[in-house]
């Protein structure tokens, strides 16, 4: 989990995403999910516009020169990573998708098929060379470099996790800092690959892919293959909220509120806020809304906690 520091003003309601003490979950040291931050910096920015007396109220004017933390979780934890006190609110998805130097060679070879989720397991936990020749010579000129993050990252555990292995199996030259570093990576590699978030593989602006970068192909339905095969940001966000997509992991990102904190109106009425008016800027941001049971899930139990104040 990463500590994300919402300094609240009397003068305005401003967000400032800081590296704080890292926190422990199952024995890991789990680092920042940077990723997430333009995502919360626009639901600020959009609850003050509607808002614009939330930034003068008793509550934020009461915590004036203090630092409010709020908790931002990517992955979820176990029952014991939690203290008794703690809650997580569930908010919005993210997707990993494996990518690549778009004038990798391997591109040619890949199978009309796409790669299964056996394949992956191999290329990123088991064998680097999974994609190469038999002969020597092939798999010096064809063989993938992987990249990766450090293994206590919360895209590392989340990859992880849903290839079944542990974070520390994770293969690849280790990249340092955010995530949008293994891009920056596999354009200077034409033989690398990696996964990344959807936020930092698409052009949120164009909404097309960032330069230099391109979807490698996935055994996957005809239908989910043809969305894939010509790459848009809001298509593909359509898609895996509609239907689930073999190989690429899906996972959800949430606020992991104190007593305290749940017992705050003014946070829970941010929180609830996200969960109805805040999901449309998910997709803006590179961000899945939340599946509907969860969303209902979600709104029925931010709804007590409202009341529960008011009362």
């Amino acid at each position: 989990m990463q500590k994300i520091i919402i300094n609240i003003l009397s003068a305005a309601f401003l967000f400032t995403a800081t590296l704080t003490a890292q926190t422990n979950i199952s024995g890991q040291t789990v680092k920042n999910a940077r990723f997430t931050y333009p995502l919360i910096e626009r639901w600020i920015a959009e609850y003050t516009k509607e808002n614009p007396e939330f930034q003068a109220s008793k509550e934020l004017q009461a915590l004036t020169g203090k630092e409010s933390s709020l908790t931002i979780i990517t992955s979820q934890p176990a029952d014991s990573d939690l203290t008794i006190s703690q809650q997580i609110t569930y908010v919005g998805r993210y997707a990993l998708v494996p990518v690549t130097n778009r004038k990798n060679p391997i591109l040619e070879r890949i199978p009309k098929s796409g790669l299964s989720k056996k394949q992956l397991k191999k290329i990123f936990f088991e064998e680097a060379d999974e994609l190469a020749e038999d002969n020597n010579e092939a798999k010096s000129k064809f063989a993938a470099t992987v990249y990766s993050r450090d293994n206590n990252t919360p895209s590392s555990i989340a990859l992880a996790k849903y290839f079944g292995a542990k974070p520390e199996e994770l293969k690849g030259k280790k990249v340092l800092g955010d995530d949008i570093y293994l891009l920056s990576a596999i354009r200077k590699d034409t033989t690398g690959i990696t996964f990344n978030n959807l936020s930092y593989v698409f052009d949120t602006q164009s909404r097309k892919l960032s330069n230099g970068i391109a979807l490698i192909p996935l055994n996957v339905k005809t239908q989910q293959r043809e969305v894939l095969s010509l790459p848009d940001l809001d298509n593909t966000l359509s898609l895996l909220e509609h239907s689930s997509v073999d190989n690429i992991p899906v996972e959800k990102i949430g606020f992991v509120l104190s007593q305290e904190q749940r017992e705050n109106k003014t946070v829970t009425a941010f929180i609830k806020w996200i969960l109805t008016k805040g999901q449309a800027f998910n997709h803006a941001a590179g961000f899945l809304q939340l599946d509907e049971a969860t969303l209902a899930f979600q709104k029925e139990h931010i709804d007590e906690k409202l009341l529960s104040t008011i009362q």
